[in-house]
């Protein structure tokens, strides 16, 4: 952290970045931020470019943390900032208009929003940019010592060079004054030494009055007509630092009232100039004293600062001392702190709040205002999005003080952790709305999206933030920002790998912030594997147990079968096993409740070289196997369950969708043109040939659309209820494209039916989702239609009520009834659904007759 010593700027791990910011490139004309060259993209590969037609971007949320922000120099007419993820210096007027000069920081500034530190920033010495006027310095070391003096933008008027000799140091500009240091080594003492422009030329004069045993020299504030030097002398009784003021007119430096008492000189921690005042600040006893700045003789008023740390950030503002604490992680205030006003000229005076998310910074200007970053909220914002803006506090004829947005601090894109989409329902996993580091890392966000026609691109029809992301939700504490895998049921809920710090493995309900229903294996480590309708598969990370569970609408779920750990897979109500030795893989009815379990193999096929899959993936009529074998490519494959044909298929990351598989390559070609996300359509039939290389491919995002991690399921996901792929790129847009594929018809993988007294309900779990439906009732005996029931779209999910009355109210009689359900594929794809069944009326028991 900075030390208090300096006074208007944000902490950082380390010593300021000072060599990490000198400016090397020659100084250009500037241009209007509209104009200035954008930040280097990623660059888009032609075949997304060519899906684009199919494809829809879904823009990122907002992090819960704000973007940082540098003010570099406050001017009289504007000031000059510099923000996270760029590498530019903008210069913005207080009449508005945002500027960035043609000379660039050498990388973008970096922010760790768990540490509230800077990695790379511009530099944190006081007046290294210009201070307390439009003079903008832009200091240069090669190709011999320099500092560039421009107005504002440099958008008027010519450009200055203060040439500097090469045994000074640059301290930093002050108004028109450049201000050099010499000395300090090899004996010789410090020597300070003013630089003004004179009729074109730069002329030098000194810096007297500092003792001439000073050591440790630095500049501790500034503004256009004094410095604050802070040093120390060889004196060994009195081992605590000096302070003195410099009248840059002049040059003269004198003593700052830094004793209390001989004694005392551990008392005094820093000084901070104000346009009329000076600060003493003495954190030890938590007491501050204000000076008038034209006359420090006069005795000060004392200003109580007990309720700050040392590490709090002071300014003034008319005749208000201001005060903001950094970001305190251990009271996970990650998202500013409040800004504190205490009138200095009224006994007793209370702090009020100016504003209740502000950054670590408060720059003064020449007026008596001060610029802060902060949140337009009058109120603490615990969660939810933040309105963060460069804001101009100053103080108003009455004396209060109010706040002025100069220019808005666009938001950061938050991160995404993970992704999952199922009939047409993408969820995400981000770092917006809230955020406190292994507690609470962010939120989930849903999408519904629509059918697209053939060719066209879905759109969004509405959205939610849904619930918060838990720390053990994924592994995102080792620097992993794509660590949340995530699976989607297709019927609007999504389950992730990770167990609850309980052990149970939750869904959630997209749309709705509470857990959904949860499995207790008691298992060791449990992690969710696969996931489809009401049926999951948990394995044991540390262990070599296997859980068949059933999650039911809400509530604790059941363990219908424990059994020794293999590659399984679940698709509605069927359930795929390979052998612990061998290449046989098996399909079984899964059986719901209590008394469930699995029923015997229906179905069965062997891997092409008789390897033992490590893993299986089904959907409908396809299923995956992968043996873990990367050098063999027989052991990886898809068998094709209608022709009972199996073909070779990529190992590794992989994922099946409906009629096709999609891979990603992680090693392309020259700039990654040939890596990225391929796709096989399986749609049209496996090959004869028995070899992947026969089936039509295409790439549906390259290496570089993709981005910086290739995972399935926290990077990249497919919907294998019907629909495409989802993949997130670096600027956190999620991108869903269209498969390009022919899906299957609609059908139903999964149903089940309760019956009670004068009612009947079924529920079918469907391929993928249905744009309306029908179930016709009718009376087994005469055939006649009792009742129709009718519902609009079903997302992997059907279910009809029948409550067991006619068309006309009246109650249906008891017995056996015949029911066909009518379901319209919401893709246009394939033939309606029709299924028939039987359906029991049970009596209704008559009330019990009353004594």
């Amino acid at each position: 952290m900075t030390s208090p010593a300096r006074p208007r700027h944000r902490p950082v791990p380390t010593a300021p970045l000072r060599t990490a910011v000198v400016l090397t490139a020659a100084l250009a004309l500037s241009a209007p931020l509209a104009q200035a060259p954008a930040a280097a993209a990623p660059a888009v590969s032609t075949a997304t470019a060519r899906a684009a037609a199919d494809e829809l971007v879904v823009p990122a949320a907002q992090r819960a943390v704000a973007r940082a922000t540098q003010i570099l120099n406050a001017g009289t007419t504007g000031f000059l900032w510099a923000q996270e993820g760029d590498d530019r210096l903008l210069w913005t007027a207080y009449t508005g208009g945002t500027t960035a000069l043609r000379q660039r920081l050498p990388a973008p500034l970096t922010y760790d929003i768990d540490t509230g530190h800077f990695g790379t920033a511009a530099s944190f010495e006081p007046g290294w940019y210009g201070d307390g006027s439009d003079t903008v310095a832009l200091h240069s070391a090669e190709p011999s010592p320099r500092v560039t003096l421009i107005q504002g933008a440099g958008t008027a008027g010519d450009p200055v060079e203060v040439p500097l000799p090469a045994d000074h140091a640059y301290q930093g500009t002050f108004g028109g004054t450049v201000l050099t240091r010499s000395g300090g080594s090899g004996g010789a003492p410090v020597a300070y030494h003013r630089w003004q422009v004179r009729n074109g030329t730069a002329v030098e004069a000194p810096v007297t009055g500092l003792p001439a045993d000073a050591r440790d020299v630095a500049v501790e504030d500034g503004d256009e007509r004094s410095v604050v030097l802070r040093y120390r002398t060889a004196d060994a009784s009195d081992p605590w630092p000096h302070w003195g003021i410099v009248d840059l007119a002049t040059g003269a430096l004198r003593e700052l009232p830094d004793r209390l008492g001989p004694d005392n000189g551990w008392e005094v921690s820093a000084f901070r100039l104000g346009r009329d005042a000076v600060l003493r600040v003495r954190d030890g006893r938590g007491q501050a004293e204000v000076y008038d700045r034209a006359d420090l003789a006069a005795q000060p008023r004392s200003v109580s600062i007990s309720s700050f740390s040392y590490q709090a950030a002071y300014g003034f503002a008319g005749s208000s001392l201001l005060a903001v604490e950094p970001t305190q992680p251990g009271n996970n205030a990650y998202r500013g702190q409040p800004l504190w006003a205490q009138r200095y000229d009224v006994e007793n005076a209370p702090m009020r709040p100016v504003g209740r998310h502000t950054a670590h910074q408060i720059v003064a200007a020449p007026d008596g205002s001060v610029l802060v970053a902060g949140a337009s909220a009058e109120e603490h914002v615990y969660e939810g999005d933040l309105d963060w803006g460069v804001y101009r506090v100053h103080q108003k004829a009455d004396g209060a003080l109010t706040r002025t947005r100069l220019t808005d601090v666009r938001p950061v894109p938050a991160q995404i952790h993970g992704l999952s989409l199922g009939s047409g329902v993408l969820t995400t996993a981000d770092n917006s709305t809230q955020y406190e580091p292994s507690t609470i890392i962010g939120t989930y966000r849903s999408a519904w999206l629509s059918a697209p026609a053939a060719g066209g691109a879905p759109t969004v029809r509405r959205t939610t933030v849904d619930g918060r992301i838990n720390g053990r939700d994924g592994d995102c504490s080792s620097g992993t920002v794509r660590c949340v895998r995530m699976f989607a049921d297709g019927t609007g809920r999504h389950g992730r790998a990770e167990p609850t710090e309980w052990g149970w493995t939750v869904l959630r309900d997209n749309g709705s912030p509470d857990w959904g229903p949860l499995v207790e294996t008691h298992g060791s480590s449990p992690r969710l594997t696969d996931l489809s309708g009401r049926y999951g598969i948990v394995d044991e990370a540390s262990g070599g147990k296997q859980y068949v569970v059933e999650f039911p609408a809400s509530g604790t779920g059941t363990v219908l079968t424990t059994r020794d750990k293999v590659a399984a897979a679940v698709w509605g109500d069927t359930l795929w096993s390979g052998a612990r030795n061998g290449g046989t893989v098996s399909a079984t009815r899964v059986r719901s409740g209590s008394a469930g379990g699995t029923g015997p193999a229906v179905e069965s096929f062997t891997t092409r070289d008789g390897c033992t899959p490590a893993t299986l993936q089904a959907v409908g009529r396809w299923v995956y196997w992968d043996c873990g074998d990367r050098w063999n490519a027989a052991d990886s494959g898809v068998y094709d369950r209608t022709t009972r044909r199996t073909v070779t298929a990529p190992a590794g990351n992989v994922l099946l969708g409906d009629g096709y598989l999609v891979h990603h390559v992680e090693d392309g070609g020259a700039g990654g043109a040939d890596g990225g996300l391929r796709l096989l359509d399986l749609s049209g039939g496996l090959p004869a040939s028995g070899s992947s290389a026969d089936l039509p491919v295409r790439t549906v995002a390259g290496a570089a659309a993709l981005g910086q991690d290739g995972r399935a399921g926290v990077s990249w996901t497919v919907d294998r209820f019907g629909g495409g792929v989802a993949y997130a790129d670096d600027q956190q847009r999620v991108h869903v494209a269209g498969s390009g594929t022919t899906a299957s018809a609609l059908s139903a993988i999964d149903s089940s039916a309760v019956s009670g007294p004068g009612s009947w309900s079924g529920s079918w779990w469907l391929s993928k989702p249905a744009a309306d439906w029908e179930l016709t009732l009718r009376h087994q005996g005469t055939g006649a239609v009792v009742r129709t029931v009718s519902g609009t779209e079903a997302r992997g999910l059907l279910t009809a009520a029948w409550d067991g009355r006619d068309t006309a109210g009246a109650p249906a009689a008891p017995g056996p009834y015949a029911w066909s359900l009518t379901a319209r594929p919401a893709d246009g794809q394939g033939p309606d659904l029709t299924l028939t069944g039987a359906a029991e009326l049970p009596e209704v028991p008559a009330p019990a007759a009353r004594k």
